[in-house]
């Protein structure tokens, strides 16, 4: 294929003739070249966003998100969207690219060039512009609640130029009534006539926010209800209760029945719970039967032993002892003698739990020439994962020399299994951390609530950095760092260095950034009015501000200010915030992107080609700018394939 940059070259050099070309010289080849450093960065710029409250059993909003390169001429591959949240969800195409092609060009005089508008510095030396092309990588995500609860998830973009964090919060809200009941279904096996087998327990949920009312739970004919309470009552949101039901044969042969609840729950009033077991006329009893191991988690095993008992009159002799769906760790030779009225011998299982779910099996046994025995055997392996809010990247904000600040980390368990806080690493001056006394459980399900705090006191002025780790038990886990951040204030009033609200396309909002203004006084400040100032004042909006404008000491108030830019290329201007005594001012950047930037499909990207001989002015250029398009787009194709 020819050379993209002669094709750039001559398609310049034609339109000049034409009259149509708005710039007199070819783009600096040189510039074209790949493999300059790549500059990853993702948009929206804040590192914390925050989906739409959303109920449980539901999907929230979408949210999009971009990786570019922010350096010119670099290509950058993005080979992971890395993430490990139950409540979450990534959609990324992978693996993905983003790039970002540059060319320079001298315009004109504005005499030579009647098409379009370039800017006259003088007739010997006009000005060099730069335009680029973008095309990034775009993903989103969802947040589909399990629990009415505040979570978080931290995201990991993986790329050849380094890694990018992002991390995501949603809270879950309960519906206002949610009946729920577990297991599906109960097997009993094989239970001896006239004889209660094992108890099963059954579980009623109400994980709803308003209180329910259980109207009745009953068992059918042959299956018999020994523990729970099984008339009207009221179960509170959030709470659950168990109950007991074994199988009674009163016969040989196959029983069948449920256990049947209801509720005031308006989706699922009645529940139904299918139940079985096998009537059996036999000399030998195994116990438990049904058997159920104890509930793990994803990464652990479990064992249990299970007794064989000759209840006849006469010795029994065992041929053969089988498990199915379990393993089966130890169990009574071939020819084995049970004695009469008591003789026993145990079974021992073991189940390792490599995925969440429960687990089904079968003890089988045959004994005396022909004769068997079966039991079912069930266990239950749960996840584990815990959510820590905040988590990743978090910035204590903007702190006054010698005043202290906190923030609270609430950790929950977001998954069934519970686990243990075991350790926590410590942090150095001016950082401390309070933890709870270690190790400290953290239950399932987000039953309670394990709090760290971190307090900041700089004794310093600027940003200050730290991080700490903490370890838990969760099987194959590994160990959790946050990041820290705060900003140290001499006395006076104070706003942060700058504030960036990053790239965004022209005529259009980009999502607001806090404007924090620090009180480091030691009387009250009242902000008598704010605006914005500077080169490029009217692409920057402030759009809400706090309901008091009194700064105590110690204390800070935001406003709320986006970029909506009118032009391409980068953007600056400065926030001021007046006061009886002075001024506050902010440096506000941002960058206008041409049309297209950050619109792709997702998983993918999108191309903007735009060419303007005065920044931000693609005036009378559609043509061109379709034709770079054109080019840079078939340039990307052979470099990706």
């Amino acid at each position: 294929m020819p050379d993209p940059r002669l094709i750039l070259r001559s398609l310049f050099l034609a339109l000049g003739v034409l009259g149509v070309a708005a710039c007199q010289a070819a783009p600096d080849t040189g510039q074209v070249e790949q493999g300059l450093t790549a500059v990853p960065t993702i948009y929206p710029s804040n590192p914390i966003v925050t989906f739409n409250s959303t109920q449980v059993g539901q999907t929230s909003n979408t949210l999009s998100f971009g990786v570019r390169t922010t350096s010119n001429n670099s290509y950058l591959t993005i080979n992971a969207v890395s993430y490990s949240c139950p409540d979450y969800t990534i959609n990324a195409a992978l693996p993905g690219s983003a790039e970002r092609d540059c060319t320079t060009t001298t315009c004109p005089q504005a005499a030579n060039a009647p098409f379009v508008q370039c800017p006259v510095a003088s007739p010997s030396s006009p000005p060099p512009v730069t335009t680029c092309s973008n095309y990034d990588y775009n993903f989103s995500a969802v947040f589909h609640p399990s629990l009415a609860a505040a979570t978080s998830c931290v995201v990991t973009i993986v790329t050849d130029a380094g890694n990018l964090g992002l991390t995501l919060y949603g809270t879950g809200t309960p519906p206002p009534i949610h009946v729920t009941a577990s297991p599906g279904s109960v097997n009993y096996g094989g239970v001896r006539i006239n004889t209660n087998s094992s108890a099963v327990g059954i579980s009623v949920m109400n994980s709803g926010g308003a209180t329910a009312t259980i109207n009745s739970v009953t068992t059918s004919a042959g299956f018999t209800m020994v523990s729970g309470n099984t008339g009207a009552h009221a179960l509170g949101a959030g709470t659950g209760e168990s109950y007991g039901v074994a199988c009674h044969p009163t016969a040989v042969g196959g029983l069948n029945g449920s256990v049947n609840i209801s509720s005031n729950d308006p989706t699922a009033p009645n529940i139904s719970i299918p139940l079985a077991c096998t009537g059996i006329d036999s000399a030998l009893a195994i116990s438990p039967s049904p058997a159920t191991l104890p509930t793990i988690r994803v990464g652990e095993s479990e064992m249990q032993t299970i007794s064989i008992t000759n209840m006849g009159a006469a010795d029994t002799s065992i041929q053969a002892v089988t498990v199915t769906g379990m393993t089966m760790v130890s169990a009574p030779a071939g020819g084995t003698i049970l004695t009469a009225s008591g003789g026993s011998a145990p079974v021992t299982i073991s189940f390792a739990g490599q995925t969440a779910g429960s687990t089904s099996g079968t003890l089988h046994v045959d004994y005396d020439n022909g004769k068997s025995i079966d039991t079912q055997i069930t266990a239950k392996a749960v996840a584990t994962s815990l959510s820590l809010t905040p988590d990743g990247d978090v910035d204590l904000g903007p702190i006054c020399i010698g005043q202290t600040k906190s923030q609270d980390f609430a950790m929950i368990g977001t998954d069934e299994g519970s686990f243990k806080l075991t350790s926590v690493s410590t942090l150095d001056a001016p950082f401390t951390l309070t933890t709870p006394t270690l190790p400290a459980t953290v239950q399932g399900a987000a039953a309670n609530t394990v709090k760290l705090t971190v307090a900041g006191a700089p004794t310093t002025e600027g940003d200050i950095t730290a991080s700490f780790m903490f370890d838990t038990d969760i099987p194959m886990g590994t160990a959790h760092t946050i990041n820290l951040h705060m900003l140290g204030l001499t006395e006076g009033v104070n706003g942060p260095p700058s504030v960036d609200l990053g790239g965004n396309l022209v005529n259009q909002t980009s999502l607001g950034q806090h404007v924090e203004i620090s009180n480091c006084t030691a009387a009250p400040v009242t902000i008598t009015s704010v605006n914005i100032s500077g080169t490029d004042m009217a692409d920057f909006t402030v759009v809400d501000q706090p309901t008091d404008l009194t700064i105590m000491p110690a204390a800070s108030i935001k406003w709320l200010v986006i970029l909506d830019p009118h032009s391409t290329g980068e953007k600056a201007a400065v926030f001021n915030a007046l006061f009886d005594g002075g001024t506050t001012a902010v440096p506000l950047i941002g960058e206008g992107l041409g049309s297209g930037v950050g619109s792709g499909d997702t998983g993918g990207g999108s191309k903007s080609s735009y060419y303007a001989c005065s920044t931000g002015s693609p005036v009378g250029l559609a043509p061109i700018g379709i034709a770079l398009g054109a080019l840079v787009l078939r340039r990307r194709r052979n470099i990706s394939g």
